[in-house]
């Protein structure tokens, strides 16, 4: 890399973390802080105590989750909120950094930390760092999943996966990649694996068995029904704002009917650079578009992984398509007089967004380019 270079990733980096002190800071002078935090934590001190987890109703993750993520109930509870505010701050950054796979060096360096800068910086990270949900740590995992397709580790890739589910199954689309690929023994082992915890955890920890009514209540759209639609940004979400149920039914089938046309047909053509995370990006927008629940801080999970399958494609035709769903989730309201920052203006917007990331993906997805990749040979049966 050239000193130029080095000097302007420095000092993109320093930017990075100058940004990302700044709304850690700000979510935690914020009144209410850490809202989605405090069932975690809730669920993590009851089952120390051998209570139900599931005291405190806004817990809605598997058993697992409460085991995985026992260390939160230790200190304090202001300090766990604030300790845990920085760590999704920090795995935010991490997942834009890790969406340009920097060890390419030359220019990649650089650009994996404007890409870090534009997950820290984007609006929808300042909407939702005070809530401190789960799904703001899952941001890097999802990248990494989609790095360990994309090279050919299906096996490694897929017990991540898994072990991501265990805590929260917002990454369930991304099963798929390995099916569709014709790559079931990874993927049935590592669910096996994770069947089993779970099955576990269920048995053995407080009220595990009480999961099952969580699975209803989401699939029912969990909380944000009725007046708290609004923070529903999903069609199902604003279709249930406007009284327009019907047509927000009919989206969604086509949504669903668009994105399973494109995966039948990525799954018969070879694979190119960027092709796997392009069609993960695409299987999980089309999840939080058609799906019952969905909300701003899922598009810091889907974002860095539309990044990563441009990083991987390195076609500059490639990164206009994304552009217009990468700014209206990043760009800061404050610099256009604060428009749509109404609940109602942010549902529109980000719902918005995820249809123009959707999008973006479909036609990467559709329109693959670059050298496929050398066909993965099968190993030979010993004799």
């Amino acid at each position: 890399m050239s000193i130029l270079r080095r000097a302007l990733a420095a000092g993109f980096l320093a930017l990075v973390v100058v940004i990302a002190v700044r709304q850690a800071h700000d979510a935690i002078a914020t009144p209410g802080k850490g809202l989605d935090f405090g069932p975690v934590r809730d669920a993590a001190v009851a089952l120390l105590h051998g209570a139900s987890i599931y005291t405190n109703p806004r817990f809605v993750y598997p058993p697992t989750a409460a085991v995985a993520l026992l260390p939160v109930a230790a200190g304090a509870r202001a300090s766990a909120v604030n300790a845990w505010i920085v760590l999704c701050t920090i795995g935010v950054a991490v997942a834009g950094l890790l969406s340009m796979a920097p060890w390419r060096r030359g220019v990649w360096v650089l650009l994996a930390t404007l890409a870090a800068a534009l997950m820290v910086r984007s609006d929808a990270l300042t909407d939702s760092l005070w809530i401190g949900n789960v799904s703001l740590l899952l941001a890097p995992v999802a990248v990494a999943v989609l790095l360990l397709f994309e090279s050919g580790r299906w096996r490694l890739g897929s017990a991540l996966l898994v072990l991501s589910l265990l805590i929260k199954p917002l990454l369930i689309p991304l099963i798929l990649l390995p099916l569709l690929r014709g790559q079931w023994r990874p993927i049935v082992q590592a669910a096996l694996g994770g069947c089993v915890a779970l099955a576990a955890a269920i048995v053995f920890v407080p009220d595990g068995e009480h999961f099952f009514a969580v699975l209803r209540f989401l699939e029912s759209g969990g909380t944000l029904n009725g007046q708290a639609a609004v923070y529903n940004v999903s069609i199902h979400g604003l279709a249930e704002r406007l009284g327009a149920g019907i047509w927000g039914s009919g989206a969604r089938v086509i949504v669903v009917a668009l994105t399973a046309a494109l995966a039948y047909r990525w799954a018969r053509e070879p694979l190119r650079p960027g092709a796997v995370a392009a069609m993960g990006t695409l299987l999980l927008l089309a999840l939080l578009l058609a799906g019952s629940l969905s909300e701003d801080h899922y598009l810091l999970v889907a974002a860095p992984c539309l990044l990563t399958a441009l990083a991987l494609r390195s076609q500059l035709a490639a990164v206009a398509v994304a552009l217009p769903g990468l700014a209206l989730f990043a760009f800061p309201a404050r610099y256009v007089g604060n428009v749509g920052t109404s609940p109602a203006g942010l549902q529109v917007r980000f719902l918005l967004a995820e249809l123009l990331l959707g999008a973006a993906a479909a036609v990467l997805v559709a329109h693959p380019s670059g050298s496929p990749y050398p066909p993965v040979m099968p190993r030979p049966v010993a004799g």
